[in-house]
């Protein structure tokens, strides 16, 4: 039958559908269209052991600093403690390669998960809880390096200061979760409580919310879990205050954070550096103790491209 015999005869839902599949068919697998190509292979890391053969540590090299003299090695070994004597300064604990979340020309996208369990410790000899140093974010960045961006963006990138954004309207490729939990009263875009937030190449967070009061978490083991789902493009932050369990479990989490609409492909480099950026303290406040990470990716089909599957006769 031919269009014009289609128009006649068929009622006008047969004519809507017809319509449809001619518009789309350009754009749909036949059934001897060959599959689409295989997507790249997962990843699945999981410290620790935290070694420097794998793990990066990095920080203003103007310094002139042993590495583990800022993110330290505890004793006995287990743990990594942030902190640097003399002034509150940018750190990056990154793993050294790169990591594949998305692939050009591909229909697939990583989904991952990542995990870490963490404390702000304050010194001993303070007996007042108190918040201090800056924070500290998961991170995905184009680069290991931190450069010369300062504390005030965790390490990230420079910042203007008036709008939170990367300095001279560079696009930073970057997407992190910050736990916030400075009081500093410097920009008035920033949420002057502790936080967790999450920010796409600026740090003026595009979502956040209040996380505790000082006391609720400082001298507590609390574990993090980050989830992207890179079909639905929705990141999740969920935390657990371990110190009352003994042991993380995700499912005695509490959903804290989430947030639609984040498409990595768009946002971050297609290989990009994951790991930790932070405003580490002065060492006579506090520490920083990272206990564990683990972080694995899922090759998942994006959205889109559920439309573009074979069609199956």
């Amino acid at each position: 039958m031919d269009s014009s015999s289609l128009r006649r005869t068929a009622s006008p839902v047969l004519l809507a559908i017809s319509t449809l599949f001619l518009l789309l068919s350009p754009h749909v697998h036949s059934a001897s269209s060959p599959p689409p190509p295989p997507p790249p292979s997962p990843i699945s890391l999981s410290f620790p052991p935290f070694s420097p053969s794998n793990l990066l540590c990095q920080f203003d090299k103007s310094l002139n600093l042993s590495a583990d003299l800022i993110c330290t090695p505890s004793n006995p070994p287990g743990q990594i403690v942030f902190s640097y004597d003399n002034d509150v300064i940018s750190t990056r604990y990154q793993y050294k390669k790169p990591v594949q979340l998305w692939k050009k020309g591909s229909p697939y996208a990583a989904s991952f998960s990542t995990q870490f369990t963490l404390q702000f410790h304050r010194d001993a000899e303070r007996s007042v809880k108190r918040v201090f140093g800056g924070g500290i974010a998961f991170a995905v960045t184009p680069t290991i390096d931190a450069g010369d961006s300062g504390p005030e963006s965790f390490g990230l990138f420079k910042i203007d200061d008036a709008s939170g954004k990367a300095a001279g309207g560079k696009n930073p490729k970057t997407v992190a979760v910050e736990i916030d939990t400075s009081r500093d009263v410097t920009y008035s875009w920033d949420p002057q409580i502790p936080h967790v937030g999450l920010d796409i190449s600026s740090v003026n967070s595009v979502a956040s919310k209040f996380l505790w009061n000082g006391t609720a978490f400082i001298d507590r083991k609390i574990a993090v879990f980050i989830d992207y789902d890179a079909q639905k493009e929705v990141l999740a932050v969920r935390f657990q205050n371990v110190s009352a369990s003994g042991k993380a479990d995700k499912a005695k989490s509490t959903l804290f954070l989430s947030y639609a609409g984040l498409s990595l492909g768009k946002t971050v480099n297609e290989m990009s550096y994951v790991g930790f950026s932070s405003r580490v303290p002065v060492t006579t406040d506090g520490v920083y103790i990272l206990y564990d990470w683990s972080f694995s990716t899922q090759w998942v089909l994006k959205k889109k491209a559920i439309l573009l599957l074979p069609i199956r006769q």
